[in-house]
């Protein structure tokens, strides 16, 4: 029978019986300031390990493919022609191109005399009238150099090598023309002709001029390669502000591109494994694959000017593992233009990879970092062109000359100053140096006295350095508004003692555009370069760089001084 029952009594031992009650709460607190087991990763169960592959999305599919072969298609257009303003050339593939364009003719100088008399001497030391032939050579062709007064190393190499030595320089000359003495000319028949072999093979040198690619103008080189076929120009490269110094792609800008069926052009098809590109540091894809920190990505600049840092991060980072490496044989002197790849991939399929600029996007979405600007503008087409320049890395001595182009705000001018010049023992000196002026020992140095002292001393101009060049701003040509920096000279000043202000005549005009507040220096230098055939390669070559700002020369006008 159903029995009623009493709940009253457990509410009222609820108050009866007492109770203690305990809350644990699990909180994040380190035990240890030692954190290496926690990165250790360490597994206890398998389906843990298969779980965090799963949190990571290891085990996420994608419809994507990894390409196994490529097929590269290159039209490769040979460049046999150098540009010099209006005069051609054919270029000649065993020198480097910018040994070409830089090298200039070398000046008689009394290094350069005695380093070519000392040669022949070495080539005809072997003969029995050795005596009587170098004697001959003394009094035919003898050292007439003579050095500056303040050009110390110069008067010493002068000393030491005269009545020793003969002017080899002078007597090449004189074998190029044909004028050498019969009796010289009979006995040291052999001896000319290596001594002529000797000297064209030591130092490169262009054949008329110079230097015909310097625009003195603008102090930098101005020269133009094509490849021609006879008359017809298929493709032209101009590079107008080439400073000097290195020379690559980066320097040349597209002229002329047009199709042709000669032999300069051909169609090259390359076939390639595709090689996943890797870098130090690289995240690696897996959860278990520990890299090494070699890249420190939080060290990046992300200031708006490094974009370039941006797209090594994003590249690093989020497209890592999605970069092939395709190598690419293109030989020197080449100017290829990428046609398109063919790629591949595991499931059998092709793929074709445009260049560039080739969609069919808007003109503004063609950018491209690494091509030739298209001299022709917005409506020329977008060209996807890489040449391969025939350069090399040369050796740079110490500057044989050097002008510091400066902007005088306070005397309304540009100054030359010519900070190193050429010394007769082949090599720089100051140009401060050279321009010191010595004490005249007859010079009447006795003081004035007191009754016929000037109170007051007028003075038409102060004095500038003799190494200061002035260039004075004129009139351009048929015009009001724009104006050119001529060469002028000061009052009793000497002429400049370098190359670079004297190699063209007056009237010596430089565009005002080109010197900036921050001036400009310009060097020679001297070049050697090793090419890829073995041959060594010297010259002298020039460069352009920035200055060191502005300056003062301290030039001024109807002074009065009180004494």
């Amino acid at each position: 029978a159903a029995v009623d029952f009493d709940y009253s009594r457990f509410i009222i031992a609820e108050y009866l019986v007492p109770s203690i009650t305990v809350y644990n709460r699990l909180e994040a607190i380190p035990r240890a300031t030692d954190f290496d087991r926690s990165l250790k990763a360490e597994v206890r169960d398998a389906m843990w390990m298969l779980t965090r592959q799963w949190q990571f999305g290891e085990f996420k599919g994608e419809d994507a493919a990894t390409a196994v072969t490529t097929k590269v298609v290159g039209e490769h257009t040979t460049m046999n022609t150098i540009h010099f303003g209006d005069n051609a050339f054919p270029y000649d593939p065993r020198l480097p191109l910018e040994t070409v364009v830089e090298r200039e003719m070398l000046g008689p100088n009394l290094a350069l005399s005695v380093q070519m008399g000392r040669y022949f001497i070495r080539l005809i030391k072997s003969r029995l009238t050795f005596t009587t032939l170098l004697d001959q050579l003394i009094g035919e062709y003898p050292l007439s150099h003579e050095p500056d007064p303040n050009d110390v190393d110069g008067i010493h190499l002068l000393r030491a090598v005269q009545g020793k030595v003969f002017d080899g320089f002078n007597f090449y000359n004189a074998t190029v023309n044909g004028n050498v003495p019969a009796i010289l000319a009979n006995t040291l028949t052999q001896e000319i002709e290596d001594f002529k072999n000797w000297f064209r093979r030591s130092h490169n040198q262009p054949e008329t001029g110079i230097n015909p690619a310097w625009d003195p103008s603008q102090l930098e080189y101005q020269f133009a390669v094509s490849s021609a076929s006879g008359e017809t120009t298929l493709k032209k490269l101009s590079a107008g502000h080439y400073p000097g110094g290195h020379l690559d792609w980066y320097e040349f800008d597209m002229a002329q591109s047009s199709s042709g069926g000669t032999s300069l052009v051909v169609e090259s098809v390359q076939s390639y494994i595709p090689t996943p590109l890797s870098f130090r540091g690289m995240p690696n894809p897996r959860f278990w694959m520990m890299e090494e920190s070699v890249t420190d990505f939080g060290r990046i600049d992300t200031t708006p000017t490094g974009l370039l840092h941006l797209l090594l991060a994003e590249f690093g980072l989020t497209c890592s593992n999605d970069w092939f490496m395709l190598p690419y044989q293109l030989d020197l002197n080449t100017l290829c233009e990428m046609k398109g790849i063919l790629v591949k991939d595991v499931f059998g399929e092709y793929t074709l990879v445009r260049p560039a600029g080739k969609g069919p996007e808007s003109q503004w979405h063609r950018w491209t970092m690494f091509h030739h600007t298209n001299l022709g503008g917005e409506s020329s087409s977008s060209t996807n062109s890489f040449y391969l320049v025939p350069g090399s890395k040369a050796l740079e001595g110490l500057p044989l000359e050097q002008v510091n182009f400066l902007r005088d705000e306070m005397a309304n001018m540009v100054w030359g100053v010519e900070s190193i010049v050429p010394s007769q023992s082949g090599k720089g000196t100051s140009g401060d140096e050279m321009v010191l002026e010595k004490p005249d020992s007859n010079a009447d140095t006795e003081p004035l006295t007191e009754e016929i002292k000037p109170k007051l001393q007028y003075i038409l101009g102060t004095r500038v350095p003799a190494n200061w060049i002035p260039f004075i701003p004129v009139h351009m040509e048929n015009s009001n508004a724009e104006i050119r920096l001529q060469r002028a000279k000061l009052p009793a000043a000497k002429p400049p003692m370098g190359v670079l202000l004297t190699e063209k005549s007056a009237p010596y005009f430089i565009d005002e555009k080109t010197l900036d507040s921050s001036g400009l220096l310009v060097s020679r230098t001297p070049q050697l370069a090793r090419y890829i055939n073995g041959a060594s390669c010297l010259w002298i070559g020039r460069k352009k760089e920035a200055g060191k700002g502005l300056g003062w020369s301290n030039l001024k006008f109807d002074q009065t001084i009180q004494k």
